[in-house]
């Protein structure tokens, strides 16, 4: 079992610091610093996840069924919306792949093995020789 905190800080750590930039904090409501690059988006799926598990502290444990009930209907107004950019399309899709991720309910070849962990070294010469020899 995992716990609320320890879940979003796993997140923050697959999709990134710049989405989900997690703080210490003693409650939900601080726990997800303004400087997120979607900060309304991103504080609406911290609560959402946050009230979907029953939580009444950061230490209260979180589950993959009530996290994907909270995500889904936020996800579909984002995707039903003619107003959601790309960027916000992209952070949505890569947060539920990391969700799944997360709670080992992902299926390979998807979105979620291609995200990197924080750390991970993303080589650019094979970059580089795909795009010279495009040209």
């Amino acid at each position: 079992m995992i716990s609320f905190q320890q879940f979003i800080e796993q997140l923050a750590l697959r999709i990134g610091q710049h989405q989900l930039p997690v703080r210490a904090a003693s409650d939900v409501g601080s726990l997800l610093d303004s400087s997120a690059l979607h900060y309304e988006l991103a504080a609406r799926i911290v609560r959402a996840i946050y009230q979907n598990n029953g939580c009444h502290c950061l230490a209260d444990p979180v589950t993959a069924q009530p996290t994907f009930d909270a995500l889904g209907p936020i996800r579909a107004s984002l995707l039903g919306s003619t107003r959601t950019d790309v960027d916000v399309y992209r952070f949505m899709e890569e947060l539920c792949a990391a969700v799944a991720w997360i709670f080992g309910t992902h299926r390979p070849g998807t979105a979620a093995d291609g995200l990197p962990q924080r750390g991970a070294l993303i080589p650019l010469d094979a970059a580089r020789r795909r795009l010279k020899s495009l040209a």
